[in-house]
């Protein structure tokens, strides 16, 4: 008998993985193909993972495949030997095959335990770009398989902005991360992502009146505390948060990072939405400050006046906190 399993975050899964698993099936004529989506994966961050029921489900929705849960299961870290080990048991005399794509073989020797990997079973190579696939590890290198331009990181990044994913996602996937609105809002206390949300209104209200994009206010808006509790101190939550958005989201508009990263302390020459962040999270609804209602009378007169006197606000602020 020959079994395969693909395993993956699939945060979320998308039809660039459906493409690859079936590529996989048809080529080693497996019997049985398992997907094994991965409660956290050793070498990638937790942060960017929707809760584990979710992408079970999307795998469901996604997948005409068997979906293991054998590593769902398994508390801390979730190491691929331990799985072998796990089906090896289960099977014992199947032949057993581990599709991998070239990223994950680039780092293949970092793997806890790989070479024990390699005698437990097959392991194959996906290629997922142009560039030939050079390697002296004993891998089965599976050729002529077409990828699709398309990532996990990127369609979080797409979701989070409103775009439209349906090139990339079965309807079945697509219509549950609609219904469960997963990947649209950071994870945040109920306070903190209140307080998101309603910076995200205010930066839409001043976009509107200053004729910039209101997707991207919305979005800078919402999101511009997803660093909040990343940053060893206060003042480098907006750049924590920018290089969470570009890392885990996918986010490549320079101007939503900036607005992102310089929040807090601001910059010379900050561009439209940069300052209407900074604006709008001090003049949000829930903001009670002694000087919030001046502030919200002169952002509706001149921004930049209006972000020049939150900065020095903010400044006096911060140097009465830390006077000796």
């Amino acid at each position: 008998m020959r079994i395969g399993f693909y395993g993956g975050s699939f945060a979320p899964p998308h039809i660039g993985h459906l493409a690859a698993a079936h590529f996989f099936a048809r080529q080693l004529q497996l019997d049985e193909l398992l997907i094994m989506p991965a409660a956290q994966a050793p070498l990638k961050e937790a942060a960017s993972l929707c809760p584990i029921q979710h992408r079970l489900e999307l795998c469901r929705l996604t997948f005409p495949f068997s979906i293991s849960e054998i590593e769902l299961q398994r508390i801390g870290e979730s190491f691929t030997i331990d799985t072998l080990l796990q089906l090896r048991g289960t099977y014992p005399d199947a032949e057993l095959f581990m599709l991998i794509g070239t990223d994950q073989l680039a780092q293949f020797t970092r793997w806890y335990r790989w070479q024990e990997i390699l005698q437990l079973c097959t392991v194959c190579a996906l290629q997922r770009d142009t560039t030939p696939l050079q390697t002296q590890l004993p891998v089965q290198l599976l050729s002529g398989f077409v990828p699709v331009e398309i990532s996990s990181t990127k369609l979080r990044g797409m979701i989070a902005m409103g775009e439209d994913v349906s090139a990339y996602l079965t309807p079945q996937a697509l219509a549950y991360i609609h219904e469960h609105k997963l990947y649209l809002e950071p994870s945040l206390p109920a306070a903190r992502l209140q307080h998101s949300c309603n910076v995200a209104e205010t930066a839409v209200q001043l976009a509107k009146l200053h004729g910039v994009d209101v997707a991207k206010a919305r979005f800078a808006g919402l999101w511009h505390d997803c660093g909040k509790y990343m940053a060893e101190h206060a003042l480098m939550h907006g750049p924590a948060g920018a290089d969470y958005l570009q890392q885990h989201m996918g986010v490549d508009d320079e101007d939503v990072l900036n607005a992102v990263r310089y929040h807090t302390v601001g910059r010379e020459g900050m561009s439209l939405l940069e300052q209407i962040i900074v604006a709008a999270d001090l003049t949000s609804a829930d903001r009670d400050y002694p000087d919030v209602e001046h502030v919200r009378a002169l952002v509706q007169q001149d921004l930049a006046v209006c972000c020049r006197y939150i900065m020095e606000y903010k400044a006096k602020a911060f140097f009465s906190r830390h006077a000796k």
